[in-house]
Formats: C-alpha cells, structure tokens, sequence
C-alpha cells in the first residue's frame, strides 16, 4: 500500500529489527563492562598471583565511614572456585559465608595496617589438608582458620575429602597429587610452595603471610626444597613447608614406596617415620632445612591453654616451643582432648581479633626469618636457630627469641 508516493512498510517487520538493534547494543556494553573489569588496580597486598580480588579492598570504606548504599553490604568479589579448592565428590570443606567474607576483607585491611611486617605475599603460595569422614566441629573450624588466611591474602586452600591411599599414608598421596597437577601447569603460572597442615592445626596469624617463611628467591637457596621442624620426638609432620618441582614429586613417591620396598623396617609414626627416615639420607638430605618449632607449629600449654594464650603470660612463665600471640599455628598433636579443647581455642581466637592491631603480640619472628636465611646462606647457622631452643639457664638467649610489638 501506498500513499503519496512512499512504500509503507508494515509495523511488524520493524519490531523485530528494533529489538535486533536494542540486543546488539546491550551486548556491546556488557562486554566493554567486563573488559574494564578485567584490569584490575593495585591492592594493598600487592598484585601477585590469586589476589587480584581484592580490587574491592582499595576503596573500602574505613573506620568512621558512613556509607548507607547497598553496594557497602555486598561481599567482595573474589572467586571462590579458585581460593577455596576440594577435592572428590563429598564436598568436605566447611561454608566460607558472607560474614567470613567481610571478615576477611576488614583483616586484610587491619593487617596493611598494623602488622610490624610486610603482609603482601611475594610467592604463589597455598595450604593443603584432609579431612574424611564423620565431619567434627574441631577439625571443620581449624580447616576455616586455614581457609580465612587464603581469603585474607588472595591464596588457596586445598582440602583432600577422600581415601587415596590407607591411613595417613593418605596424605603423601594426595600431596603427590597435588605437585603433578601443579607441574602441568605453565613454570608462571604453578604454584610455587605449599603448607602441609593437619587438620587439628589452627592458623592463629591471619596477617603474616605464608611466603614469609620460605627462603629468599634467589639461586642461593634454590637447592632448599623442604622446610621442616621437630618436636621432642623427632621430625613432626603434621605441619611442613615444601616447594613445588620434581624434587618434592621424587620426596612423595618415595615415603609411598617405602613400606613395600623396606618391609623390615620398623614405621612406629607411619607416614612421619618413613619421612623421618627418607629426608635424612643422602639423596634428600640436602634439599632439607629444619627452623624453630614455634615458626609454624607451636604447641598449646598442657594446662589452661587458653587462658594463657588469651592473657599474655610472661614468657618465662611459659616453655619456649607454647604458643604465644604472634605465632602463627597452634598444633594439638597428639592431644587425646583435642576436639574438646580446639572449639574453646577458636572461640577465643574469634573474640581477640588482630593481635597486631591490639598491640599485645609476645612474639614476633620476623628478624629471626631473616638472619636465619642470612647464615644458612654464610653456613654459620646455631643449634639456637635451628631448634628455636634455648641454651639452658640462659634468660638472654631466650629474651633474644622474643620480639615484642608495641
């Protein structure tokens, strides 16, 4: 149909065509949206790999911002697929919920500020840990402490939720498992060091990153592959710090093998003692450090631990390898009561908060990293820095061991 010369089209055929225009543009938008996000700025803990959600934490509001929008109330933007790993089908690892979240962020923020260190992470780091079976309170809260760091720092946490092998001998495998998949990945790209923690291990630092405690990234320290402690009995692996190669993949393959290849040897810890043994033979005996006890895995006081952590008691009041605030792991090895006595800890630990905002830490190691690194590099380390103990009846060896933050 015409009129005075001019088509007319009809109006359904423009419609779809409008529509057409309107999801094209729409389209557009979206994608130059998540293009822009896709850039993120600087943080405050620095842009090293798996801490790039926390874009969100450099416009945070601070103490005594008013901020009544609805933006302020929503979590941060991290992707928990990628911080926060199980494996198998059971699902083992405990809810990270929204107010951990928050939680997480507001520490990150109190730690940048308060910390008497440096709190960015400066290698590819992430813990590691199981738990099977019946889920317990003790184990599933202690697996969070772990889990709230990674947050914190923009790392991952790696949980085991099954049976690869028999035992403890379960743990070897699923580190094994762990390095091989990590050596798959391009050199940049792999994770660089991991924790070993056992599941009735509690992360008592949020702030001091796990990088602190491994050797400088220089060829010096190359050949250092495994960083260990002992306990009055020996090595204890229930909390341990290994890089990611083919030297940890031979280390893992090995303690497997052990108990098949070596039947007459006498294994009273399992999986430590076959470890024990196998560290200190030739093969492995030079990729091997031992550091302190108190570094990473202090022990609660057999009495009232919680009181005497949650008080400060004088450091002579207290052995040396106890923890103090300012440790970074409480350890219930070997502790029958553990799964009474870790739920009073976490409780505690939730309502004190940063010890390095509250300015009552009774430890802190930093300087002692340090010159640890400094004479293993010279050769000259001492039996004081290796073992953390102190030389008998003297105060000062022990006063030196203790740095207190004011």
């Amino acid at each position: 149909m015409t009129r005075s010369g001019f088509t007319m089209t009809p109006l359904g055929s423009i419609v779809p065509k409008i529509l057409l225009a309107v999801l094209t543009l729409a389209i557009f938008y979206q994608l130059s949206w998540h293009s822009s996000d896709s850039d993120p700025k600087p943080t405050t803990l620095g842009d090293s790999a798996g801490s790039k959600w926390f874009q969100g934490a450099v416009k945070a509001p601070q103490r005594g911002d008013k901020d009544d929008s609805p933006a302020a109330e929503l979590p941060p933007p991290l992707d928990y697929n990628r911080t926060h790993i199980s494996y198998g089908p059971t699902q083992c690892m405990p809810t990270f919920n929204d107010k951990l979240k928050h939680l997480a962020l507001a520490r990150n923020e109190s730690c940048a500020t308060y910390a008497p260190f440096p709190v960015q992470e400066s290698r590819r780091v992430a813990f590691a840990s199981i738990t099977t079976g019946q889920p317990a309170e003790a184990y599933q809260r202690a697996i969070l402490s772990q889990m709230f760091h990674s947050a914190v720092h923009g790392t991952s946490t790696h949980v085991l939720c099954e049976q690869l092998s028999d035992g403890a001998w379960n743990k070897i495998a699923f580190l094994l498992n762990l390095v091989m998949n990590e050596m798959l990945k391009p050199q940049d790209e792999r994770l660089e060091w991991i924790m070993w923690i056992d599941r009735d291990a509690i992360l008592l630092d949020a702030c001091r990153p796990l990088s602190n405690f491994v050797p400088p990234a220089t060829p010096e320290f190359d050949k250092i592959n495994l960083i260990t402690n002992n306990d009055s009995w020996g090595l204890n692996a229930g909390v341990f710090i290994f890089r990611v190669n083919e030297w940890s993949i031979q280390l893992f393959n090995t303690i497997l093998a052990f108990r098949y290849f070596r039947p007459d040897e006498e294994l009273i810890l399992a999986e430590q003692t076959a470890m024990e043994k196998i560290i200190s033979e030739e093969k492995f005996k030079d990729g091997v450090v031992r550091v302190p006890w108190y570094w990473f895995n202090a022990y609660p006081d057999e009495g009232d631990s919680v009181k005497s952590y949650r008080d400060g008691l004088e450091p002579n009041n207290l052995e040396w390898f106890r923890a103090r605030k300012g440790d970074f792991v409480v350890h219930f090895a070997g502790d029958d009561g553990r799964n009474r006595r870790m739920p009073d800890w976490l409780d505690m630990l939730q309502d004190l908060g940063n010890v390095w905002e509250n300015g009552d830490a009774l430890r802190d190691i930093t300087s002692e990293i340090s010159s640890y690194w400094n004479s293993w590099k010279s050769g000259s380390l001492t039996d004081v820095q290796i073992t953390g103990e102190p030389e008998e009846d003297d105060g000062e060896t022990f006063s030196a061991l203790i740095s207190v933050h004011v």
